[in-house]
Formats: C-alpha cells, structure tokens, sequence
C-alpha cells in the first residue's frame, strides 16, 4: 500500500462507540492524501486507527470493488445478457470464452482491501501500547470489525477463484509483489470460519445510530457471513467432489510447491490434509448455518419487538411472528397496497429495518456509478448488461419450478428489476437505479394478467423514480437473505415433513411479500396459487429448487446468482444438474456452453494472467492452467 490517507473516512458515517468518535458529516468527507506517510509516524494513537478502519469500509465501498460483486457474482449467470454496450470481454464472458488476459478477473482491488485490514490489525495492539486513552477493550470490537471485513473479501475470492491466498499480513506499498501460494477451497472457508468465531462474540451489538448498525460490522453480520460460509462449506462436502485437488496443485507448480521440490511438495500436501480432517461434517456445518441463521433472527426479532413497543406500549407482542421481519408491500391488516413499497424503503432509502450489511454511499464524496454503467438509468437506456428474455417468458399466475419463467405475473419483483417498454426485445436492468417505486393499487387481474410478457405494467399502474445522485448504498445481506439460507440448509439436512414445511413456509414468506394479488382475499379459494403449497415441496429436492429459484427472484441484479449456481453444482459433485438449470436462459451458444462448463473447476474464474507472472508461486486455476491464451482447456 504506498499511500495511507491520513482522513480518508466513510462517507455518510458518523462514527461513535468503540472509541471512534467523529463529530460530524463534514468528517467523513474530507480526504487528504499524502505522497507517503512513514509508517511509525502514522500508527502513534486511536485517532490514526479511526481513520485507517474508516477507509477499510470506503476501499469496500469504491467502483472498483463495487463492480466485482457483479463481475463475479452475476455476470457467468442465466440472469444477465450482453447488451448493445457490452465490452468484447463481457460478450465473451457471457458465452463462457473466459481468457485469464480479461481485467474482470484482476482480484488487485480485492487485495488491496485486505491488505487495509491487515494494516489495522499489525498496528492496532501498538497503538493500544501508545496511547494511554486507548484500552485492549475498546480494541476487541475493532479488531472484530476488521476481521470480518477482510473475511468478507475472502469469501468473496474463493467463491470466484476456488484456490487463493488467504492473506494475513500487511505489506508497505503497491509496488511490492503479493508473495503467498494459494490455499485450498476448503482451507480458505476453514480459516475464514475458524477468524470469525474467534471474534464474533466482541462484535458490537448497536453503534448508536441507524447508519452505523447498517453500514458497519455489528454482530449480527458476522453471523450472517457465517451462516453463508457454512453452507458453502457444507455443500461442497456433500457433493463428494473436490474440484481441486492436492495432486493437481503439486502439479501445477511443475515440480515445485511454495519452493520446495517435489518430495518435499508431498509431505507439505500431506500436511494440508490433516489441516483439513479436523473439520466436521456436512451435515453438522448446515446445522451450524440453520444455527447461525437463528442467532440473526434472535437479533432482528428483539429489535422488533422493541419498535412495537415504541409505537405502542399496549401492542401484544405475541402476535408478532418471524414474517413481519420482512417489510411489507401491503398493509398485513387491511390487505391493501402501501407506499413506499418494500424496493422503496430497501433499495431507494436504504438502511432498512431488514438490513443487516450494507455500505454507506452519499452519491457525493463516496459514489457508485458502477450500478449506472452495468444496469440502467433511464427508459430505453441499456447498461453493459440486460436482463436474460427467457425470464419473462410464458409467464403465469403460479411460480412453478419447472416451467421456463422466472417472474410470476403477480410478482412486484419484475417492475422492481427491470424497466419495461411499451416495445421492448430486451429487459433493461432498474435494480439499484430506482429511488422510489410505488404501487398504485390495488390493481386489478386485468392490470396483471393482460400481457404474456407483462410489458402492460409500466407507470400507469407503478410509479417510479430514477435516483438523481450515484448515492445507492451496496447491500450485503438482509433479513430475506437469512430466511432463504435457513430453508437451503434444511433442505439439505431434514428430510421429514415437519422440517420441510417450516423451511417451505420461509420461501412463501419472501415469495408472498412479492404477491401479495396471489394471496388476496378476493382470490384465495380458487387454483391461482394451488402449486405454492407445503404438500407440493415434500420432497429435499423439491425444497432445494425452490429456494434456488426464490433467491434468483429475491436477488436479481444483487450479485449473488452466480454463487448461488456453483454452490449447487458443488452439492451435486457436478455441473449436469446446473446446467439444466442455466440452459433455461435460451441462447444460440447454449450447445457450445454447455460443454465449456461440462468440468465443475471451470466454474471457477481464471486467475488474472498479470498476477501469475508477478507471483510464482500461483498456478492457472485447472481448464485454464494448460493453456492460458485459448478459452478453455481441451484435455477436460
């Protein structure tokens, strides 16, 4: 890292607790960078620490981190098509010609944010040695905080990567090389597991203000980031299938592994297997994600509780059950329409009652233009992606896992993701780029069900607004998010029908907040939604897709469906059952690939071919480690 910005702070929040104790606004957006800042002149007390935590968070929060939580989440995925302003890369990206020379696979700015952490983390213990105001109990929290962050980053990598660096230690500038061989898939989410639950309980609960509960690292967060690394641990021991194994890793290094020849390469691999034989089973890692999930709930329920009791000290608590986490788009007593709708109060005013994580944007000082480039900003105005068309397609009344659509005609998700056009071949995407959205309502059937492809619902029954500043804040996780890791996780442990009803009832939950024309009294006694019912989804498998396709309706455009895929296809120890799925998307190429991503270790991304030649002791992920200039290995 050559520069430390001695002020850098995240726009948007006022920090309090902990000991970070900015006073006002005006603080979190003054940046004053210096050439170089030696580092024993900078670390001398907690004010420095403040400010070296505060741009941890804004690292996170700058373009070109925000827009690899598309690149790599989303973009491989059955939901995005190229648009008329697609790169060649992006083009190709899509179609699964993946070259290791694409700058969407240049994981430096994820390094970066580490190295941040790791910063903080080699100098904070100094500090609390320095400075006589600053205590080991106010540091506990912080060093929670910044593991987490630099956990997430990880994360992040290894669900793209499969086999990375899990980097623990700082380095001075950027111009000295990353030096450290890549860990194992599995030893990245072992150690990201074993960081957070050695931390998590001196998490902070409550910062004080509603943007810092949302916009920083509280406890609950750190549940949530383990809920989801115990699932993908989990579902990569279920499927029996270790798409990287250590005889492949000693032979990419030809010969050598972290220096050392062969033999010894063999007893270093031998060593990385008993690191991981401690770990557990799959079956207890999804009951430590359903574990993990429940301690969110906990939380969220508690706040809820004492909301209620704000509005109105006689409200019977008993009453209150875990959907009314989820905030509502019609009002639960009346049965009718509400304003602002839950992408209102979610996406367009950020910082709701259902976030647990989310980073602070301003559109000022701290600005995400990636969601203008990638997505839409207005009518008829194409990002660098649009929606895939075979998620409209044959749309009807019912979300029935089998069939080709992805929308129900009652879902208010579509108009929340996508502008649409009187005329319209292609899906422009609205997620994020909305401030507002309300439902001018109720409406009717005919207002739903009139057109195939839905383009009949544009503002005469919606009202929209299109955000005026880059000030859309990025969401991590949210309370839906927790419901639909909860019900994966059972689908995979439970196999009995009390088990699976009470994973079903957390789909319907999400879906029913996105339907409520679906469940409304006028209709409840005939067949429109005869398939979204417990007796249908007895089944692991069942539940399993239909949480799969509930989190591609919850999620579109939030960076989650391609993880969403690869963690399915690790479950089945192949990519045959995913790409029946994914085939669904209807394209010309779909023949070519389809056999691209016949071998599950090209569902990994390459490695940037700049940071192999920097580092020698990283190897070419598997289908590309052959030959790193064609799309994909021929001998897999």
């Amino acid at each position: 890292m050559k520069n430390i910005i001695k002020n850098i702070t995240l726009c948007g929040l006022i920090v309090a607790g902990t000991g970070l104790g900015f006073s006002s606004c005006e603080d979190f957006l003054t940046i004053t960078p210096t050439d170089r800042i030696v580092e024993e002149e900078f670390w001398e007390d907690k004010n420095d620490l403040d400010n070296a935590v505060m741009a941890c968070y804004r690292r996170m929060a700058e373009n070109d981190m925000l827009i690899r939580y598309i690149y790599w989440g989303e973009e491989r995925s059955d939901n995005f098509e190229r648009s008329t302003n697609s790169s060649d890369n992006d083009a190709n990206i899509i179609k699964a010609n993946l070259l290791p020379t694409y700058g969407q696979f240049n994981w430096t700015a994820v390094y970066n944010a580490i190295n941040y952490c790791n910063k903080v983390l080699a100098h904070g213990p100094e500090i609390v040695l320095k400075d006589q105001s600053f205590s080991e109990a106010q540091w506990r929290p912080i060093k929670a905080e910044v593991i987490a962050l630099r956990s997430l980053c990880h994360f992040y990598l290894v669900r793209t990567f499969g086999e990375v660096p899990y980097v623990t230690t700082d380095y001075n500038n950027d111009s000295q090389e990353l030096r450290q061989a890549q860990s194992t898939l599995l030893t990245v989410l072992n150690n990201i597991i074993d960081d957070l639950e050695s931390v998590m309980e001196n998490a902070p609960i409550d910062y004080g203000t509603t943007a810092q509960n949302k916009g920083r690292i509280t406890r609950q967060a750190i549940y949530a980031l383990l809920a989801d690394t115990y699932l993908w641990r989990a579902s990569y021991k279920t499927g029996n299938n270790h798409p990287f194994t250590k005889i492949t890793l000693a032979k990419n290094y030809n010969g050598e592994f972290k220096g050392l020849k062969i033999n010894d390469a063999k007893t270093e691999v031998n060593n990385l297997e008993r690191e991981e034989a401690y770990t557990t089973t799959a079956e207890e890692d999804y009951d430590a994600c359903i574990i993990y999930c429940n301690k969110v709930l906990d939380i969220k329920m508690s706040e809820l509780a004492d909301r209620t009791l704000k509005d109105d000290p006689m409200e019977d608590l008993t009453s209150l059950t875990e959907e009314d986490l989820l905030i509502a788009n019609v009002n639960k007593k009346t049965g009718y329409n509400i304003s602002p709708s839950a992408y209102t109060r979610i996406f367009g005013q950020g910082n709701s009652t259902e976030s647990i994580f989310e980073l602070q944007v301003d559109g000022v000082s701290c600005q995400n233009t990636m969601v203008g480039n990638l997505f839409s900003t207005k009518e008829g105005k194409a990002g660098v992606f649009t929606g895939t068309t075979s998620l409209f397609n044959d749309a009807n009344e019912n979300p029935n896992i089998e069939s080709d659509y992805v929308f129900s005609k009652t879902d208010y998700r579509r108009w929340n993701s996508f502008i649409f056009t009187s005329t319209q071949e292609s899906f422009n995407i609205a997620k994020y780029v909305y401030s507002t959205i309300t439902q001018q309502g109720p409406l009717s059937k005919d207002a739903y069900l009139t057109s195939n492809k839905d383009k009949s619902l544009t503002t005469g029954n919606i009202g929209q607004s299109v955000r005026s500043t880059n000030n859309a804040n990025w969401i991590f996780y949210r309370i839906s998010d927790i419901f639909l890791m909860k019900a994966e996780a059972i689908s995979q442990r439970y196999d009995d029908e009390e088990n699976l009803t009470e994973g079903f009832h957390y789909v319907r939950d999400v879906f029913k907040r996105s339907n409520p024309y679906a469940y409304d009294k006028q209709h409840n006694t005939n067949a429109r939604n005869d398939s979204l019912k417990p007796e249908n989804f007895k089944t692991q498998e069942a539940l399993e897709r239909l949480v799969l396709n509930e989190r591609q309706r919850e999620f579109y455009g939030e960076g989650k469906r391609w993880f969403d895929l690869v963690r399915y296809a690790l479950r089945r120890g192949g990519t045959a059952e995913m790409l029946k799925i994914y085939s669904k998307k209807k394209t010309d190429d779909m023949n070519s690939i389809k056999v691209k991503l016949a071998h599950i270790q090209s569902l990994f991304s390459p490695i940037y071919n700049t940071e192999i030649k920097n580092n020698s002791w990283l190897y070419q992920n598997g289908v590309w480690s052959v030959n790193e200039t064609s799309s994909r290995t021929e001998d897999l």
